[in-house]
């Protein structure tokens, strides 16, 4: 019987329990041991969980597109209001409504936004009413004893792969919010609370074997050796979400492009610190 994720019906992990009957594995994955379902790449992945979309398209429309399209009217109205022409207690409602609709962002992080609000979101909201508030919360606030032990595992290259996520995290924060402006920057946080919740359930969620499987694939394709780790997988999450969440310094500072600046510096040092370390690490061996 597969566990699907309330998420508009898509699946956590792929996992099966086994049957009374023998079944058979869907063609290009394997059955282990206990029952479960593993892929060998990104693509066997995506096309199970495009297949699991496609299966449940009517629940997909009714808990995600409809309400996608009422909220789209509701940020053309918002966006189309001249601020200008409002004063008093009725500007700052309109700015408040403004920020918790994500009404002046783009609509490409405004759909964003909206999607992981109606599919993790709600994933979270039932958490916390299945666990309770202070559960969850104390899962989140795990994390950072998780993040120390990730680096004492993985030693000086866990820095390295801090400011390559750390990197994107800031590039992606500033093409989500444009000009990193703080009326934008819910979409961050939003998302930046989306992967807290993904690493607080632990390491063998759907976020963790995506991660892994497209870092075997890149790997491959780059004919390189070598696998993402959990605790190299958890150091590179944590990194995003500390950029998309720092990012907001520069709305305070009015830096419309410091995203895309401070995270491109950090990405291109990561990686050539990630590239010399392996060059030592090649040097030794040979």
């Amino acid at each position: 019987m597969l566990h699907s994720n309330p998420e508009v019906g898509l699946p956590r992990i792929p996992t099966f329990q086994p049957e009374a009957r023998r079944v058979e594995p869907p063609k290009g994955k394997t059955r282990t041991a206990g029952g479960a379902i593993s892929f060998e790449h990104s693509w066997e992945l995506v096309l199970f969980l495009v297949g699991k979309g496609i299966r449940n398209l009517p629940r997909i429309v009714k808990s995600v597109l409809l309400p996608l399209a009422a909220v789209t009217i509701i940020n053309i109205i918002l966006e189309s209001i001249p601020t200008y022409s409002v004063q008093g207690a009725a500007k700052i409602l309109l700015f408040f409504f403004v920020f918790i609709t994500a009404s002046y962002n783009s609509i490409i992080p405004r759909t964003i936004f909206w999607v992981v609000i109606f599919t993790a979101g709600k994933t979270l909201f039932r958490r916390m009413r299945t666990e309770g508030f202070w559960k969850v919360l104390a899962d989140f606030g795990a994390l950072p004893s998780g993040l120390l032990e990730a680096r004492r595992s993985l030693g000086r290259l866990s820095g390295y792969i801090l400011l390559v996520s750390g990197g994107l995290g800031f590039i992606a924060a500033n093409f989500l919010t444009r000009n990193n402006r703080l009326d934008k920057a819910l979409v961050t946080y939003v998302i930046a609370i989306t992967l807290i919740n993904a690493l607080s359930k632990g390491k063998q969620g759907i976020l963790f074997t995506a991660l892994k499987l497209f870092y075997k694939d890149l790997a491959g394709f780059m004919k390189r050796s070598g696998i993402l780790t959990d605790s190299q997988a958890f150091i590179a999450v944590s990194g995003f979400t500390l950029g998309l969440l720092a990012n907001s310094i520069f709305g305070i500072v009015k830096l419309d492009y410091g995203g895309y600046l401070l995270g491109s510096v950090l990405f291109t040092a990561g990686m050539l610190l990630i590239l010399l370390g392996r060059k030592r690490d090649d040097e030794k061996l040979s």
